[in-house]
């Protein structure tokens, strides 16, 4: 009688998990390697993506037809974007090629070469130019208007990673060391400042009017300093503490809330103010991205083969067949975009 009990009840949980798992996505594309990056166009009637063989393709979001594939250098793509009002595409390569291309039969229109593995292809507001910056430590803005490299930057170290000031004139880098290095764009004139935490830095996201920096670190702490743009007040205002490396963490909307996700397999989402956790996913792997929707009502989440849209506490799970790579709700919040290792780009309804 225990062992029919018993059964019963792993027949239960069986049907549980499989009730919260996805059926099945609207629309599959297939790659010939892992899907690197995928995004919609501007009205979501095209979808880019870029996978790990070199090749970018253009699909139709209705129904899945390939309209364009190009580049097929055998060198894995790292970034790529709509730009220009989606008449052309922005892309960078692990060599350090920086292509655009037309979005209507993948020509070149311009390209730039930078020194190594590019880690940031950021634009600029208005989209005419591009903040590309390689792990070497060198970078440039380049002109997407023309095809011109407008200025160059290097910094003595490796960097992990670099963004644009608010305003634009400035372009700040950061070292895994935990140095902030800032160069003014009119004049190339260079300046550095330190954090004041000793760990690893992995990770820096200013706040909008560039009085707070959100940092976070392999020591699985996240915390938010004060700045004044030249240094940073010696102690953080507020943080959390995972029990692994932090991945990464962005700032609510209003800025009094910040999300961060973790090797520890969770997402939090914790106060500014009071530095508490005020929801906590718990996920079966390390989390490897997350994002609100537009309303930061719902959050998606990345781990290991499954997607997580987290309306409440339980999730519904999005299942690929290999290691998802990342994940994008729609404009309205109806729709999921999420690539993976597996070669497949995916929508879902949410």
């Amino acid at each position: 009688m225990v062992r029919v009990i018993a059964l019963l009840l792993a027949l239960f949980h069986l049907v549980l998990a499989a009730s919260a798992q996805s059926s099945g996505a609207e629309l599959v594309l297939e790659h010939e390697s892992a899907v690197r990056t995928a995004s919609w166009n501007a009205d979501e009637t095209r979808i880019l993506t870029a996978e790990g063989n070199g090749s970018i393709h253009v699909w139709s979001a209705e129904d899945g037809e390939r309209l364009l594939t190009y580049h097929e250098s055998g060198t894995a793509v790292t970034h790529a974007q709509w730009v220009l009002d989606d008449a052309a595409i922005l892309s960078a390569e692990e060599s350090g090629t920086v292509l655009l291309s037309d979005a209507d039969d993948g020509s070149t229109v311009a390209s730039w070469e930078l020194a190594g593995l590019p880690l940031a292809l950021e634009l600029n507001a208005d989209e005419t130019a591009a903040l590309a910056f390689a792990r070497a430590g060198v970078g440039a803005i380049l002109s997407l208007l023309d095809g011109e490299m407008v200025r160059r930057f290097e910094a003595p170290v490796e960097i992990g990673g670099a963004v644009w000031s608010a305003d634009e004139s400035e372009i700040r880098a950061w070292s895994e060391a935990g140095r902030i290095y800032v160069w003014d764009v009119d004049s190339g004139d260079e300046r550095h400042y330190a954090l004041p935490q000793r760990s690893m830095l992995l990770g820096l996201q200013w706040n909008d009017d560039e009085t707070r920096l959100l940092a976070w670190f392999a020591n699985g702490a996240a915390q938010v300093y004060e700045t004044d743009g030249f240094s940073i007040s010696g102690r953080a205002l507020s943080g959390v503490r995972h029990r692994s490396f932090v991945k990464r963490a962005i700032w609510s909307r209003d800025e009094s809330m910040v999300m961060s996700w973790s090797g520890d397999d969770t997402v939090q989402i914790w106060s500014v103010d009071g530095a508490k956790s005020q929801r906590v996913f718990r996920h079966d792997d390390w989390v490897i991205g997350a994002r609100w929707d537009g309303l930061e009502e719902r959050v998606l989440s990345w781990s290991h083969i499954y997607v997580y849209l987290w309306d409440e506490e339980s999730p519904r799970r999005l299942r690929h067949r290999n290691l998802v790579n990342g994940a994008l709700w729609n404009n309205d919040g109806t729709r999921i975009l999420s690539w993976s290792w597996d070669g497949t780009a995916r929508i879902w309804r949410a």
